[in-house]
């Protein structure tokens, strides 16, 4: 692969001879000392980007060109650390976003401008592993560059990873959790309990909620004819399928979405296997 571009020690443009197609290579060293016509070496490259994409390439080689090359650097292991924690290949952009946060991060902290996230509570209790590694990045962060971040970051840092993972912009993140975590608090009044974070069948809810909050997002409704089981479950559980019913009437009201009767049918299931858990510890 013949280099086209040093972008900075970290990033550069080469051209795959065999494909000839143009790859951004990204990984520590990669660029040091290196000149247009000589070939890159392999051994360094930790990621390959196809440069077809205009925008990502104009975006990563302008972020290049202007960040500091440790804030890559930082980046990049932060991506890396999220991608074994979640055991998964997070969207190409994320390279971009992250990148440019945390520049734009440090700038203010040098500023003494601090920015609270509304959303931290929410945040760290709805996307549990994002906001651990969040907290990862912060503490990577404030080692690297002698910094003194606060959890409000992790948070901010952590919206950017739920971004990768479902392939979406900060918006709709922020948007989802807003939703799950107006779902959350009227099941909360409803029952007047508090969850238990840590217990299993919360976690269900909780991954339920995003989904539903994701498919309301994109308008894409799961399901809408009549489920005869629904019959049946909103008689045996009756609480439970009233307090859906609450969940159904404010989300038609304020983001109107038609809440399927599959929707409720699961909606149903899952507050009632969180709410006979929180009773029976209630009993003990």
């Amino acid at each position: 692969m013949i280099i086209e571009r040093v972008y900075n020690n970290n990033v550069v443009l080469v051209k795959d001879e065999q494909s000839q197609k143009e790859l951004i290579l990204t990984g520590c060293g990669i660029g040091f000392q290196k000149k247009i016509g000589q070939i890159a070496d392999e051994s360094k490259i930790e990621k390959k980007f196809i440069a077809e994409d205009v925008s990502f390439r104009n975006k990563i080689s302008k972020l290049a060109m202007e960040v500091d090359e440790n804030v890559f650097k930082a980046s990049f292991d932060i991506i890396e650390y999220a991608e074994k924690l979640l055991n998964t290949e997070l969207y190409d952009y994320i390279y971009v976003a992250l990148t440019d946060h945390i520049a734009f991060a440090l700038k203010r902290y040098e500023e003494n401008i601090e920015i609270k996230n509304e959303l931290l509570y929410e945040i760290r209790r709805i996307h549990k592993q994002e906001f651990e590694i969040g907290l990862w990045a912060i503490n990577h962060l404030n080692k690297e560059f002698n910094l003194n971040l606060p959890e409000d970051e992790a948070a901010f840092i952590a919206m950017h990873i739920v971004n990768a993972n479902y392939n979406e912009d900060t918006s709709e993140s922020f948007l989802m959790t807003k939703i799950v975590k107006e779902i959350l608090n009227i099941i909360r009044y409803f029952y007047s309990v508090d969850f238990n974070t840590n217990e299993m069948n919360y976690e269900r809810l909780l991954t339920h909620l995003k989904f539903f909050a994701k498919r309301l997002i994109k308008h894409e409704s799961k399901g809408n004819k009549k489920n005869e089981l629904l019959d049946i479950i909103k008689v045996k559980y009756e609480d439970s399928y009233n307090c859906a019913v609450k969940i159904k009437t404010f989300i038609e009201e304020h983001y109107e979405y038609e809440v399927s009767e599959d929707e409720m049918l699961y909606l149903t299931l899952h507050i009632n296997r969180v709410i006979e858990v929180i009773r029976i510890e209630e009993a003990k």
